[in-house]
């Protein structure tokens, strides 16, 4: 393993573990025995395992590139405990990719994508060939640009994403500069790089809150679209829909609090939907048991107190005003009641001329 050091420059070593070892695999496991356990894809695999392996050290940054056969690389809590290894781990392959595994969920990882790692917590990195470039940052170097060092783990920048390809072409020049550079240079270069990487970091996270509230908005759009589809089911509620949504019933109550909670709406929109059918002439004659059936309320009882208290009278009195008015060729005013916004314009009609004559 030649190790070569010039004078003022940057630190250099290379090494080629293949035929000419006794056990290669097992010098490859001890390789990358504080970062990683090393493991073949099959036992067939650890008879001739080889690996190239050089590395730049830019003081706080060590700059590495690597290659390999298929492999799996397991970041346990027994070897983090036991190495007390804590820096941030930032790669790309140039080929093959490899599924990375956090907590139980799998993520693939494409050759050119940026791939960040807080190597004080475990991951697991699975390819069919090592073929990285990668930097170890000293947490010293990076932590204290962060906000929160928790949005390291698990980064993955694609690798046409105008971060992945900033990221990527800083890297690739600090390789093709590393022969050349002094180890003062190396560490202005360190410095700059963590400023990229803390920037990049920044921005993704900002961008991913800004992508789960336009998600959340999104489900909330979705939500709504789903009571409108299933209003007439007596069982819609907030059970139903945080089940069939995946959320919470806290989160649920938290998307619907400007209108006092889901339940409030989906009455109110339940309310609304009868308010307008007893309004139509056109249903003039369906029961109006029928009706509200129809939007949910089994209950008829209850379905007329709630429409007396949410419009000021019984669903009879209101297909019999509604008629009335119309008979007399009816007459536009403010709203009067307190109903869901999402309300047609005759029943604000409606709501004006009935109260002036109530």
């Amino acid at each position: 393993m030649p190790h070569d050091v010039q004078p003022d420059r940057l630190p250099h070593l290379a090494a080629n573990i293949g035929a000419d070892y006794a056990d290669s695999f097992a010098a490859c496991r001890e390789l990358l025995a504080l970062m990683f356990e090393l493991d073949a894809s099959s036992p067939d695999g650890r008879a001739g395992y080889a690996m190239d392996f050089a590395l730049y050290d830019y003081g706080p940054i060590k700059l590495g590139m690597s290659r390999g056969p298929a492999s799996i690389m397991v970041r346990g809590p027994q070897l983090i405990a036991r190495t007390g290894v804590d820096q941030f781990h930032v790669q790309y392959y140039r080929s093959h990719g490899f599924v990375l595994t956090l907590d139980g969920a799998d993520q693939e990882v494409r050759p050119g994508d940026i791939c960040m790692l807080d190597l004080s917590r475990p991951a697991v990195l699975r390819t069919d060939g090592i073929d990285n470039l990668s930097a170890i940052v000293a947490r010293d170097l990076l932590s204290p640009l962060l906000a929160d060092a928790g949005d390291v783990h698990g980064l993955v920048l694609r690798r046409d994403s105008e971060a992945g390809v900033a990221v990527r072409e800083h890297l690739d020049e600090m390789w093709l500069r590393g022969p050349e550079l002094t180890v003062e240079q190396g560490l202005a270069w360190s410095r700059s790089t963590a400023a990229l990487l803390a920037g990049v970091v920044r921005a993704n996270t900002q961008s991913r809150a800004a992508t789960r509230a336009e998600l959340r908005r999104s489900q909330f759009r979705a939500i709504r679209r789903r009571i409108d589809r299933d209003i007439g089911d007596p069982d819609l509620g907030p059970a139903a829909l945080a089940g069939q949504f995946y959320v919470t019933r806290p989160t649920l109550y938290r998307m619907f609090e400007p209108y006092g909670g889901v339940g409030r709406y989906i009455l109110g929109r339940r309310l609304t939907g009868a308010f307008r059918d007893l309004s139509d002439p056109v249903l003039a004659r369906e029961p109006i048991a029928a009706i509200l059936r129809r939007w949910g309320f089994e209950n008829h009882t209850a379905a007329g107190r709630a429409f007396r208290a949410a419009f000021g009278m019984t669903p009879s009195a209101c297909r019999s005003q509604a008629l009335a008015v119309r008979a007399s060729g009816g007459a536009a005013g403010d709203a009067a009641f307190d109903i869901p916004s999402e309300v047609p314009a005759n029943i604000r009609a409606f709501q004006g001329r009935a109260a002036s004559n109530a």
